[in-house]
This record gives structure tokens, sequence and C-alpha cells, in this order.
């Protein structure tokens, strides 16, 4: 065999082992970038966030469209002939994140909504509160913490109480930190409902289960009626144990032997809690945010570190 033919086909050699590492690659590279979804799931896009005017020096968001609710929020938006009620964490005052805020909670459309960590909604005679309540066309109740716990602004951990059905009556409670509120509302059929909105300081190292053990009398004299407690608890649903102290799982208990059920929660530490006569209406729990998102999940996660939670009660 020439030279020149021995040349030739070590070239052609080469180039035929080129070629078939450049498919292999190519063929390992798709096969590690396509995830294989099981039969029968599917995959929710998030939806860009639309850009909402702002009102200085307080933010006024828009009414949320198609732009920013998914399907699933389009449907269960009206939710018509249930009472729907919203428990969700702004994470410090929401601070430069309130148009966030206010979106989110103009998708869930709340008729009744605890909010916690709402430092600074105080300030200038109240004035973010007051404009959120306006942008839901909700009444408030404010509830002032003390301040044996502050940010480094110098804020307190607040809670407030938002209603569009009427308040028939209302209090807030000293002995609970960081705050606990009742309220008495008009719900379908001349129903009255005591809702407590509650948001537990996470002291329960030092101070046991002194702050759930107040929650519980507060409650109790409206037990044997239609009654919810929702907020950020700060403790494990009943029968949890795995990362918790055993000052916070001897918590749930107490409201269990209260005559309350727990009821729905999307991180453990934000609950839902119902009196029997409440369990008994018919209900709706939302569905999770992290897997059945009613507005984008990036807006979720990036507005606060807790998740909203809400459920649906069709009073007769």
């Amino acid at each position: 065999m020439t030279n020149d033919k021995l040349k030739k086909n070590s070239q052609f050699s080469r180039w035929a082992k080129t070629t078939f590492f450049l498919v292999l690659a190519m063929a390992l590279i798709q096969a590690c970038g396509t995830k294989k979804l099981p039969e029968g799931a599917r995959i929710i896009e998030d939806t860009p966030t639309r850009s909402i005017p702002t009102k200085t020096p307080y933010v006024t968001a828009t009414v949320p469209g198609g732009a920013v609710l998914t399907a699933t929020a389009a449907a269960l938006q009206t939710h018509d002939g249930a009472v729907r009620f919203m428990s969700y964490s702004v994470q410090d005052g929401g601070k430069d994140k309130l148009p966030q805020v206010t979106t989110i909670l103009q998708a869930y459309n709340a008729d009744v909504l605890a909010l916690q960590e709402t430092l600074g909604w105080d300030a200038n005679d109240f004035a973010i509160a007051k404009q959120v309540a306006d942008d839901l066309g909700m009444q408030y109740i404010y509830c002032k913490a003390d301040r044996s716990l502050l940010d480094k602004d110098g804020y307190t951990y607040d809670l407030i109480l938002m209603s569009k059905l009427e308040i028939k009556s209302s209090e807030t409670y000293s002995n609970v930190a960081n705050c606990l509120i009742r309220a008495e509302v008009a719900a379908a059929g001349g129903q009255s409902v005591q809702v407590f909105a509650a948001y537990v300081r996470p002291n329960y190292d030092e101070v046991g289960c002194q702050n759930i053990e107040n929650i519980v009398k507060a409650l109790e004299p409206y037990s044997g009626n239609a009654a919810i407690l929702m907020g950020d608890m700060l403790m494990p649903p009943p029968g949890v144990i795995m990362g918790y102290s055993e000052s916070q799982i001897a918590c749930p208990p107490l409201l269990e032997a209260a005559g309350l059920t727990f009821f729905a929660d999307v991180s453990q530490v934000d609950h839902v809690w119902v009196s029997q006569a409440l369990l008994d209406v018919r209900s709706y729990k939302l569905p999770n945010p992290s897997t059945e998102p009613l507005v984008p999940k990036t807006l979720v996660r990036n507005t606060s570190d807790h998740s909203p939670l809400a459920v649906d009660f069709y009073f007769p």
C-alpha cells in the first residue's frame, strides 16, 4: 500500500472517529438537558408579571388580568357562593414589594384576610394599611405588637385583619405576642363567624406554649359556634415532630383540646384551625401555590418567604 493511500485511510479513520464522538456528545447533551415527564404529568409555565402603576409614596396595584392570573386563578377568583378566608405573611412589611403583595392579594380575592409581619404599615397615620385596604375594598383592624421584638429599623411585628364582610364586633389581645385579633363577621344567611387572626412570636423555648394557651383562653368562649383561627403560628401541625423543639410540639394539642381541628397549611407554620360547627360546612381548600399557582410561581417566591393560604366555606 502506498504512503498516499495510508495517509488517506488514516485521515478517514480520524474523521470517522471525530464524527462518531460528536454525534454521541450531542445525543448525551440532548438526553441530559431534556426532562422526561411521567405519563399524565403537565408543566405549569410561569407567566410574566405586568408593570403596576405607583402612587407616591404608596402603591396602588391594578386588578390582576390575564397576564398575571393563571387558568386556575381565573377559575377560582370569583368563588361565587363561598366566603374565602386567607392568611398571608408579607415578610418584614413587604418593603419595596408592596405592589407585588397587593397583586397577590387581589388575585386571591379573599373576603376575610389576615396579614402578618405588617411592619411599618401604621406609620404616617396608617398610610400603607389604608392604601392596601382601599385597593382591596376592605375594612381593617390593626393589632400593634409590643416592642419586645423589633426589626433593624425599629418596627414592631404587627398584624392586620381585613374584611369585605360586615365586622359586627372586634377586639385585640395584649397577652399574645406578637398579636391576636378577634372579629365577628357576618356571612351568608345571617350566619356569624368568629375570626381569630394570629401572629405568634417564635420564642417557644423561652415561654413554652404560653401564647397558644392565651389564644385558647380567648377562643374557648366561641369554640361551640362557627370559629376559625388562622395565621403564622411558627409551630408544626399536630403529629409533626421532625425539625421542631419539644416546646413547639407540645402546643398544637392545646388547640385540639379546645375543640379545634387543624384544617390546612401550606408551609407547616402557616395554619388554619376551625371549630366543629365550621368543619361541618361544605368547604374547599385552595391549591398550594408551590404545586398549582394562582399567580406565577416567581411572583409568589420573590415576594415573601411565606405562601398564601386560603380556604372557601359555602354557608347554607
